[in-house]
């Protein structure tokens, strides 16, 4: 029942997508008040000056999570699962709300000052959670810091830190090296996430010895790598009128395998359980005290095709791994019922994504004769060999490479798999050294920019696909300059043609994000923009 509920409101939200309107925020604050008086229910809340009432002394959350951060430095990683970790100490200028709408945050306001500059109204009275004072001269640096520093994160690709400029404590004017209409929506990315000036200078930068101080939720306490982060309530919160943190403390268990996380969810020991194996999905669903929540996200799951890598520079090998593999097939046999086979290019939705494009480039697949030929014209009547990079802590990718493996052998091609753990993985796909490899884009922007801007000159991901085509980039400019919505998606629209008619990516799963919540856990929910998770919203009932 709860399985099929869950899958239900997936289905209705995904559909939702294109067609939500503005949000209503006074019954969200209604939610959140009637929330927070739920959670102290019963309990003595202490009042501390500045701080959360609400946040119960003795209450811990507990959360398996796969990933590792090594470091809490702001914008250090585009990975989500290291970015889910870093709102909770920080915050963004803006954030989506459930519905997928963009919503002030710290942030309260944004205009167009001219094509390239936007200024951004700060909330007043934030503080950091050393009880500092947050201005617009920590936006700045956190700016500057990422853009010296050459962080991985595209959303800063179009920023041109020269013309920034701090107007006052409360205002900041962000430059940009080409027109982006769609700035204050990458702003809500969790790389985005802004850091504290003086505890930077005053750690010396070593964001596991003090520097990773921010205006989030929760604090950092305690981090063992490889094992346990454990964060307690943010005293200084600036959203702690709504009762926000809920609960005070939180401790986060690093598990990167699909399976161990599956085994812990089974066990009942833990609140919130992420990265599960999704064919183990009715096993923990069924499992007393446990209910499987899964929602639509707005990420794909891509094979990566490396157009600068030989034979892989080669249009025509591309499309014939394409037409040789079963994506349908491939993605129900590693995700089962979680699985989402891909039918447009980016998620369904948003904003650029059409499955007529998609039917045009790519079919139903599985077509070992039209590889054969395709293969034969490319010069390799003999057939290939080809080598694709999969994460070894993920089952579903893994499981995915190998049914690949087995389809495009029919055609000629013997696919060598290699399993790498995910840290060195991504310095190898930075290097651009692989043929192919399986990862997920996301649209986080809830437009096709969100996925295309990560393709651009000066993005690391850009590295994974190596296609350096001015055609390309020229057009996504374009459409970062269109202020008309409706123009804008046509222009996304033909960009993501041109990927496809390249065959430089294959999409395969419309990822669904599914987590393993403990009963006791009172309201949980996944955002669509970026799949974060905003601890500070979930409560646990009272014993």
């Amino acid at each position: 029942m709860r399985k099929t509920l869950a899958m239900l409101l997936a289905a209705s939200m995904v559909f939702g997508l294109a067609a939500c309107g503005s949000s209503d925020t006074t019954t969200e604050e209604s939610a959140a008040t009637e929330a927070a008086g739920e959670a102290a229910e019963g309990e003595e809340a202490s009042e501390a000056e500045g701080g959360s009432a609400a946040a119960s002394g003795d209450q811990v959350l507990k959360v398996v999570q796969p990933y590792d951060p090594g470091t809490f430095e702001p914008g250090n990683n585009d990975e989500q699962s290291y970015n889910r970790i870093m709102v909770q100490i920080y915050d963004t200028l803006t954030r989506f709300d459930e519905n997928g709408e963009l919503q002030p945050w710290l942030a309260e306001s944004w205009e167009m000052v001219d094509e390239t500059h936007w200024q951004f109204n700060l909330r007043q009275g934030v503080k950091f959670s050393d009880g500092s004072d947050f201005t617009a001269n920590d936006v700045l640096f956190t700016l500057q810091h990422a853009k010296e520093g050459n962080l991985p994160n595209a959303h800063y690709n179009m920023i041109n830190i020269d013309e920034c400029s701090v107007v006052d404590d409360y205002t900041i004017i962000i430059g940009l090296d080409y027109p982006c209409v769609t700035l204050p929506n990458h702003m809500a990315n969790g790389q985005c996430v802004i850091g504290s000036k003086a505890a930077y200078e005053e750690f010396g930068g070593d964001y596991l010895n003090g520097a990773a101080v921010g205006t989030g939720a929760y604090k950092l306490v305690e981090y063992t790598q490889g094992d346990m982060i454990k964060l307690t309530a943010n005293e200084y919160y600036w959203n702690a009128e709504e009762g926000k943190p809920f609960v005070k403390d939180i401790e986060m268990r690093v598990i990167p395998s699909t399976d161990a996380a599956s085994t812990e969810a089974k066990t009942g020991t833990y609140d919130i359980v992420i990265g599960t194996n999704g064919r183990e999905y009715e096993n923990i669903d069924s499992t007393p005290g446990m209910s499987m929540v899964m929602s639509p996200t707005a990420k794909t799951v891509y094979l990566l095709l490396n157009t600068k890598q030989a034979p892989m520079d080669n249009v025509q090998v591309r499309e014939a791994f394409a037409r040789a593999i079963n994506v349908q097939a491939t993605v129900q046999l590693a995700y089962g019922s979680t699985g989402s086979p891909a039918t447009a290019f980016i998620t369904p939705g948003i904003l650029g994504s059409n499955a007529e494009t998609y039917k045009k480039y790519f079919g139903e697949g599985g077509d070992a004769e039209a590889a054969k030929a395709l293969l034969t014209e490319a010069g390799y009547p003999d057939g290939v060999e080809l080598e694709i990079t999969v994460a070894s802590q993920d089952t579903q990718h893994c499981d995915m490479a190998e049914a690949m493996q087995a389809q495009v052998a029919e055609a000629g091609i013997t696919l060598n798999i290699n399993k790498m753990e995910y840290a060195p993985m991504r310095e190898y796909l930075s290097s651009g050294s692989h043929q192919m490899c399986i990862y997920g884009f996301t649209a986080n922007t809830m437009e096709a920019d969100g996925f295309l801007n990560q393709l651009q000159p000066g993005s690391d991901a850009l590295n994974r696909v190596g296609y350096d085509n001015q055609e390309f980039f020229d057009l996504y400019q374009e459409g970062c300059a269109t202020e008309d919505r409706e123009a804008r998606g046509q222009i996304w629209e033909q960009c993501l043609e041109m990927l496809m008619k390249d065959y430089v990516a294959v999409p395969l799963n419309h990822q669904q994000m599914f987590v393993a919540v403990n009963d006791r856990i009172e309201g949980f929910w996944i955002p669509q923009d970026y799949e974060e998770l905003f601890y500070e919203d979930f409560s646990i009932k009272a014993e």
